[in-house]
């Protein structure tokens, strides 16, 4: 194994430099793209590299670095097809209208319909807010355990130090990790919504054509109520991640506490790096896919952020399973089976929920939508709709992760049970004229 700290020069002595001096890495063609993309702008993300290995994944790639077969061109959007997402949307949300509280878009939604590489690029212009805050802290960790993980002989690699290497090497890792992601998931959701990712493209539902019609294939379920189903379930979502004023800058803000409670390991990177060999082209790889950069920390300020941003994901995917069926209870004859089909799909090991679960440091089981459901049910068998509603007024009036596995608790601490009644309008119209930092 040759060490990246230091090279053998031909009689033994040990050089700052690799064979054949700063250009070693421009004779071999692998390296030759390692150190194009080192000697790129920094970032806490490469972007560019995300967006290759998106695009690629999408289009059927399985192992970093491989190609993928070329995809068939993709047809034009068939009329038909735009025309009956069009109406499908139309119709839910007129069935949608009088079951919610939540306002609705202040222009007509129509289906905006794109192929999985298309998606799957576009993904990734949303996704900085909420990914960037983790690398950052990685990418500070990097740079600042230097000297530490790798003693005084690593300031041979160059005359900038290894600082700024290791955080574009972060960057990197990142890179490839998200852009991996994004190319997965391509393949697994039906529409944009499923995740919450919100993205301002008003009036507009992005949907993925392809992987609706695998599910209906796959299923064998009616493809009308499938696309019905999705359907209302994008519009319920889309009045939460886009029309509730608060809910983008709140899940922001949830994963700024999660990247701040991070302590970052760097030593296992430290020691992959170390021990890389120049002579085998394929321990790059191993590099860059060589394990979780944020380590395990059990901290109990990271459980805390991590437990209110699960809790926040939940039941943001339950709230609107939750609607979506009371809206279309007794008009789809085959909705219990089409609503089980699309919970089994959303939380299947290698769903949307775990794979977006990956890239934010959640745990996909307590981010489930199935925990968000039994909320709601909780809720609404003791109360109704608008009342359940009422944890989109404020973020304050969010159940905490103990009341959210525990309904009754939220309920009598909105004052919905027990105790006296509380005016919850005249309670929160209190908190913001408070500037929302007392109780409600």
């Amino acid at each position: 194994m040759t060490p990246l700290s230091g090279w053998a020069d031909y009689d033994g002595r040990m050089s700052d430099l690799p064979p054949g001096g700063a250009d070693f890495f421009g004779r071999i063609p692998l390296f030759r793209e390692f150190a194009r993309l080192l000697s790129g702008s920094g970032g806490p993300v490469n972007w560019e590299l995300a967006r290759q290995v998106a695009v690629a994944t999408a289009a059927g790639a399985e192992v970093f670095g491989s190609t993928p077969a070329l995809p068939a061109t993709a047809p034009r959007t068939d009329p038909a097809q735009q025309r009956g997402w069009d109406d499908a949307l139309r119709l839910a949300e007129l069935w949608l209208e009088p079951v919610t509280t939540l306002p609705g878009p202040d222009v007509p939604v129509s289906a905006k319909l794109r192929s999985r590489v298309d998606w799957a690029e576009w993904v990734l212009t949303a996704l900085p807010p909420l990914v960037e805050p983790a690398a950052k802290r990685m990418g500070a960790a990097l740079s600042a355990g230097q000297d530490a993980d790798f003693g005084p002989g690593a300031a041979g690699l160059g005359p900038m130090g290894l600082g700024p290497m290791m955080e574009r090497i972060g960057g990197l890792m990142f890179g490839i990790q998200i852009g991996t992601v994004a190319g997965q998931l391509a393949h697994t959701i039906s529409a944009h919504h499923e995740l919450p990712i919100p993205v301002r493209d008003r009036g507009h539902v992005v949907i993925l054509p392809e992987n609706v019609t695998a599910l209906e294939h796959s299923s064998g379920l009616p493809g009308d109520q499938v696309r019905l189903a999705i359907a209302a379930g994008q519009l319920v979502r889309l009045r939460v991640l886009e029309g509730v004023e608060w809910v983008s800058g709140h899940l922001t803000g949830m994963l700024e506490q999660v990247a701040g409670a991070i302590d970052p390991d760097t030593s296992g990177l430290a020691d992959r790096l170390q021990s890389l060999d120049m002579a085998r082209p394929e321990s790059l790889q191993e590099l860059l896919e060589g394990g979780d950069l944020l380590g395990e920390s059990a901290s109990p300020e990271l459980k805390a952020a991590l437990g209110r941003l699960e809790a926040f994901l939940a039941l943001i995917d339950g709230y609107a399973a939750t609607i979506s069926r009371r809206v279309l209870d007794e008009r789809l004859p085959a909705l219990d089976a089409v609503m089980a089909e699309l919970r089994r799909r959303a939380d299947a090991p290698e769903g949307p929920g775990a794979l977006f679960a990956s890239i934010i440091q959640a745990d996909p089981d307590r981010a489930s939508g199935s925990r968000g459901e039994r909320f709601c049910a909780a809720v609404l068998a003791a109360t109704d709709v608008e009342r359940l509603e009422r944890v989109w007024a404020h973020a304050d009036f969010l159940p905490s992760p103990a009341e959210l596995d525990d309904p009754g608790s939220w309920l009598e601490r909105m004052g919905l049970i027990g105790g006296e009644p509380v005016d919850l309008d005249e309670g929160l119209r209190r908190l913001l004229d408070e500037g929302g930092t007392g109780p409600a």
